[in-house]
Protein backbone atom coordinates (compact mmCIF):
# COMPACT_ATOMS: atom_id res chain seq x y z
CA UNK A 1 0.00 0.00 0.00
CA UNK A 2 1.72 3.20 -1.15
CA UNK A 3 0.71 6.79 -1.85
CA UNK A 4 2.30 10.23 -2.11
CA UNK A 5 3.05 10.84 1.56
CA UNK A 6 2.78 7.38 3.04
CA UNK A 7 3.55 3.74 2.52
CA UNK A 8 2.15 0.71 4.35
CA UNK A 9 3.39 -2.87 4.59
CA UNK A 10 1.92 -5.92 6.29
CA UNK A 11 3.20 -9.50 6.25
CA UNK A 12 2.16 -12.77 7.85
CA UNK A 13 5.69 -13.31 9.18
CA UNK A 14 7.49 -16.63 9.52
CA UNK A 15 5.49 -18.35 12.29
CA UNK A 16 1.82 -17.38 12.25
CA UNK A 17 -0.69 -19.22 10.08
CA UNK A 18 -2.75 -16.11 9.32
CA UNK A 19 -2.21 -12.37 9.10
CA UNK A 20 -4.51 -10.81 11.72
CA UNK A 21 -3.22 -7.26 11.25
CA UNK A 22 -4.97 -4.49 9.32
CA UNK A 23 -3.45 -1.25 8.06
CA UNK A 24 -4.67 1.96 6.44
CA UNK A 25 -2.69 4.66 4.63
CA UNK A 26 -5.18 7.21 3.33
CA UNK A 27 -3.43 10.44 2.35
CA UNK A 28 -6.64 12.00 1.03
CA UNK A 29 -8.40 11.52 4.36
CA UNK A 30 -5.07 12.12 6.14
CA UNK A 31 -5.70 9.07 8.28
CA UNK A 32 -3.14 6.34 8.90
CA UNK A 33 -3.39 3.34 11.23
CA UNK A 34 -2.16 -0.10 12.24
CA UNK A 35 -4.38 -2.62 14.06
CA UNK A 36 -3.03 -5.89 15.49
CA UNK A 37 -5.84 -8.40 16.00
CA UNK A 38 -5.99 -11.27 18.46
CA UNK A 39 -8.41 -14.00 19.42
CA UNK A 40 -8.05 -17.20 17.46
CA UNK A 41 -8.05 -18.17 13.80
CA UNK A 42 -10.89 -15.92 12.59
CA UNK A 43 -11.43 -13.51 15.47
CA UNK A 44 -8.25 -11.47 15.33
CA UNK A 45 -8.48 -10.66 11.64
CA UNK A 46 -12.15 -9.77 12.05
CA UNK A 47 -11.47 -7.47 15.01
CA UNK A 48 -8.66 -5.55 13.29
CA UNK A 49 -10.71 -5.17 10.11
CA UNK A 50 -13.74 -3.91 12.05
CA UNK A 51 -11.52 -1.40 13.87
CA UNK A 52 -9.93 -0.12 10.66
CA UNK A 53 -13.22 0.20 8.79
CA UNK A 54 -15.08 1.78 11.70
CA UNK A 55 -12.39 4.39 12.32
CA UNK A 56 -12.25 5.26 8.65
CA UNK A 57 -16.02 5.64 8.33
CA UNK A 58 -16.24 7.66 11.55
CA UNK A 59 -13.49 10.06 10.44
CA UNK A 60 -15.13 10.40 7.02
CA UNK A 61 -18.29 11.44 8.86
CA UNK A 62 -16.39 14.13 10.76
CA UNK A 63 -15.71 12.40 14.09
CA UNK A 64 -12.70 13.25 16.20
CA UNK A 65 -10.08 10.52 16.22
CA UNK A 66 -10.55 9.57 19.88
CA UNK A 67 -14.30 9.21 19.36
CA UNK A 68 -13.69 7.12 16.23
CA UNK A 69 -11.39 4.77 18.15
CA UNK A 70 -13.96 4.30 20.91
CA UNK A 71 -16.64 3.66 18.28
CA UNK A 72 -14.37 0.90 16.95
CA UNK A 73 -14.19 -0.59 20.44
CA UNK A 74 -17.99 -0.79 20.65
CA UNK A 75 -18.21 -2.18 17.12
CA UNK A 76 -15.88 -5.02 18.13
CA UNK A 77 -17.92 -5.59 21.30
CA UNK A 78 -21.13 -5.77 19.25
CA UNK A 79 -19.54 -8.38 16.98
CA UNK A 80 -18.51 -10.40 20.03
CA UNK A 81 -22.07 -10.39 21.33
CA UNK A 82 -23.58 -11.30 17.95
CA UNK A 83 -21.03 -14.08 17.35
CA UNK A 84 -20.05 -15.83 20.61
CA UNK A 85 -17.61 -18.05 18.74
CA UNK A 86 -15.29 -15.01 18.46
CA UNK A 87 -16.17 -13.64 21.89
CA UNK A 88 -12.52 -13.37 22.92
CA UNK A 89 -11.39 -11.37 19.91
CA UNK A 90 -9.84 -7.94 20.21
CA UNK A 91 -7.31 -5.67 18.58
CA UNK A 92 -4.74 -3.06 19.38
CA UNK A 93 -4.81 0.22 17.48
CA UNK A 94 -2.43 3.05 16.74
CA UNK A 95 -3.90 5.75 14.50
CA UNK A 96 -2.84 9.18 13.31
CA UNK A 97 -5.08 11.89 11.93
CA UNK A 98 -3.97 15.21 10.45
CA UNK A 99 -6.60 17.95 10.47
CA UNK A 100 -4.28 20.75 9.29
CA UNK A 101 -0.64 21.20 8.24
CA UNK A 102 0.56 22.03 11.73
CA UNK A 103 -0.10 18.93 13.77
CA UNK A 104 -1.01 15.29 13.80
CA UNK A 105 -3.18 13.66 16.45
CA UNK A 106 -2.21 10.16 17.55
CA UNK A 107 -4.47 7.76 19.48
CA UNK A 108 -3.64 4.26 20.60
CA UNK A 109 -4.86 1.33 22.67
CA UNK A 110 -2.60 -1.66 23.34
CA UNK A 111 1.03 -2.11 22.37
CA UNK A 112 1.11 -1.03 18.74
CA UNK A 113 3.43 1.95 18.64
CA UNK A 114 4.08 5.33 17.07
CA UNK A 115 7.60 6.65 16.58
CA UNK A 116 8.86 9.88 15.06
CA UNK A 117 12.16 9.99 13.18
CA UNK A 118 13.85 13.35 12.58
CA UNK A 119 16.19 13.46 9.62
CA UNK A 120 17.70 16.72 10.85
CA UNK A 121 18.59 15.40 14.30
CA UNK A 122 18.97 11.74 13.28
CA UNK A 123 16.81 10.87 16.28
CA UNK A 124 14.05 8.34 16.88
CA UNK A 125 11.45 9.15 19.52
CA UNK A 126 8.87 6.68 20.78
CA UNK A 127 5.65 8.69 21.10
CA UNK A 128 3.35 6.10 22.65
CA UNK A 129 3.51 3.92 25.74
CA UNK A 130 2.65 0.22 25.76
CA UNK A 131 -0.62 -0.84 27.34
CA UNK A 132 0.73 -4.16 28.54
CA UNK A 133 2.09 -5.61 31.78
CA UNK A 134 5.67 -4.61 31.00
CA UNK A 135 4.58 -1.09 30.04
CA UNK A 136 2.65 -0.78 33.30
CA UNK A 137 5.80 -1.72 35.21
CA UNK A 138 7.80 0.87 33.26
CA UNK A 139 5.22 3.54 34.10
CA UNK A 140 5.46 2.64 37.80
CA UNK A 141 9.27 2.81 37.74
CA UNK A 142 9.68 -0.90 38.47
CA UNK A 143 11.30 -1.62 35.09
CA UNK A 144 13.48 0.30 32.66
CA UNK A 145 12.46 0.34 28.97
CA UNK A 146 15.36 -1.98 28.15
CA UNK A 147 14.23 -4.43 30.85
CA UNK A 148 10.67 -4.23 29.58
CA UNK A 149 11.81 -5.30 26.11
CA UNK A 150 12.88 -8.66 27.61
CA UNK A 151 10.12 -9.06 30.20
CA UNK A 152 8.22 -12.38 29.91
CA UNK A 153 4.86 -10.57 30.14
CA UNK A 154 5.61 -7.91 27.54
CA UNK A 155 2.96 -9.39 25.24
CA UNK A 156 0.21 -9.53 27.91
CA UNK A 157 -2.09 -6.60 27.13
CA UNK A 158 -3.83 -4.56 29.80
CA UNK A 159 -6.05 -2.76 27.25
CA UNK A 160 -7.38 -3.44 23.76
CA UNK A 161 -10.37 -2.64 21.58
CA UNK A 162 -13.00 -5.26 22.43
CA UNK A 163 -11.92 -5.36 26.08
CA UNK A 164 -14.53 -7.41 27.94
CA UNK A 165 -16.65 -5.93 30.70
CA UNK A 166 -18.22 -2.55 31.29
CA UNK A 167 -14.98 -0.62 31.70
CA UNK A 168 -13.73 1.14 28.58
CA UNK A 169 -10.15 0.54 27.43
CA UNK A 170 -7.59 3.18 28.28
CA UNK A 171 -7.11 5.53 25.33
CA UNK A 172 -3.70 7.06 24.77
CA UNK A 173 -3.87 10.39 23.01
CA UNK A 174 -1.41 13.09 22.02
CA UNK A 175 -0.79 15.85 19.53
CA UNK A 176 2.46 16.06 17.63
CA UNK A 177 3.43 19.32 15.97
CA UNK A 178 5.03 18.52 12.65
CA UNK A 179 8.57 19.49 11.71
CA UNK A 180 9.37 19.45 8.00
CA UNK A 181 12.05 16.77 8.25
CA UNK A 182 10.05 14.16 10.16
CA UNK A 183 8.71 10.69 9.37
CA UNK A 184 5.98 9.15 11.51
CA UNK A 185 6.20 5.39 12.02
CA UNK A 186 3.14 3.39 13.08
CA UNK A 187 3.77 -0.31 13.71
CA UNK A 188 2.55 -3.48 15.34
CA UNK A 189 4.71 -5.28 17.90
CA UNK A 190 5.64 -7.64 15.09
CA UNK A 191 8.12 -4.92 14.09
CA UNK A 192 9.02 -3.34 17.44
CA UNK A 193 9.33 -6.76 19.07
CA UNK A 194 11.92 -7.90 16.52
CA UNK A 195 13.92 -4.69 15.99
CA UNK A 196 15.27 -2.49 18.75
CA UNK A 197 14.82 1.27 18.61
CA UNK A 198 18.48 1.60 17.61
CA UNK A 199 17.98 -0.87 14.77
CA UNK A 200 14.91 1.02 13.54
CA UNK A 201 16.86 4.29 13.70
CA UNK A 202 19.72 2.79 11.70
CA UNK A 203 17.32 1.83 8.90
CA UNK A 204 15.75 5.29 8.94
CA UNK A 205 19.18 6.92 8.92
CA UNK A 206 20.02 5.47 5.50
CA UNK A 207 16.93 7.28 4.11
CA UNK A 208 16.83 5.71 0.62
CA UNK A 209 13.19 6.79 0.15
CA UNK A 210 9.96 5.88 1.89
CA UNK A 211 9.16 2.62 0.00
CA UNK A 212 12.73 1.39 0.43
CA UNK A 213 12.71 2.23 4.15
CA UNK A 214 9.49 0.23 4.59
CA UNK A 215 10.98 -2.71 2.69
CA UNK A 216 14.14 -2.64 4.82
CA UNK A 217 12.22 -2.49 8.08
CA UNK A 218 10.09 -5.44 7.02
CA UNK A 219 13.17 -7.35 5.85
CA UNK A 220 14.86 -6.68 9.19
CA UNK A 221 11.92 -8.08 11.11
CA UNK A 222 11.83 -11.12 8.83
CA UNK A 223 15.57 -11.70 9.31
CA UNK A 224 15.10 -11.49 13.08
CA UNK A 225 12.54 -14.30 12.97
CA UNK A 226 9.20 -12.50 12.40
CA UNK A 227 7.51 -14.48 15.15
CA UNK A 228 4.34 -12.43 14.72
CA UNK A 229 2.59 -10.63 11.86
CA UNK A 230 4.59 -7.54 10.87
CA UNK A 231 2.81 -4.30 9.96
CA UNK A 232 3.96 -0.72 9.54
CA UNK A 233 2.84 2.57 8.04
CA UNK A 234 5.29 5.41 7.36
CA UNK A 235 4.08 8.99 6.92
CA UNK A 236 6.15 12.02 5.92
CA UNK A 237 5.45 15.49 7.27
CA UNK A 238 3.63 17.92 4.98
CA UNK A 239 5.84 19.75 2.48
CA UNK A 240 4.78 23.05 4.02
CA UNK A 241 4.35 22.84 7.76
CA UNK A 242 2.23 25.56 9.35
CA UNK A 243 3.94 26.75 12.55
CA UNK A 244 1.53 29.53 13.51
CA UNK A 245 -0.41 27.63 16.15
CA UNK A 246 -3.14 25.03 16.08
CA UNK A 247 -6.92 25.13 15.97
CA UNK A 248 -7.13 21.94 18.03
CA UNK A 249 -9.53 22.00 21.01
CA UNK A 250 -6.99 20.84 23.60
CA UNK A 251 -3.27 21.49 24.22
CA UNK A 252 -0.34 19.63 22.74
CA UNK A 253 0.86 16.71 24.84
CA UNK A 254 -0.46 13.46 26.24
CA UNK A 255 -4.05 12.97 27.31
CA UNK A 256 -5.98 10.12 28.85
CA UNK A 257 -2.96 8.36 30.34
Amino acid sequence: MQSARSVGKTDIGRVRGENQDAILADDQLRLWLVADGMGGHAGGARASTIARDTIRSQVEAGAELGDAVMAAHYAVRAEQQDHPEVGDMGTTIVAALERDSAACEICWVGDSRAYCYSRKRDSLEMLTDDHNVAGMLVASGALSPSEAARHPQRHVLTDCLGLAGEEEPRLGRLLRQWQTDEILILCSDGLSGELSDDEIRTVMQADPGLPEIADRLLAGAMAAGAHDNVSLVLVTAPEKVVQSGSRWPWPFGRSGQ
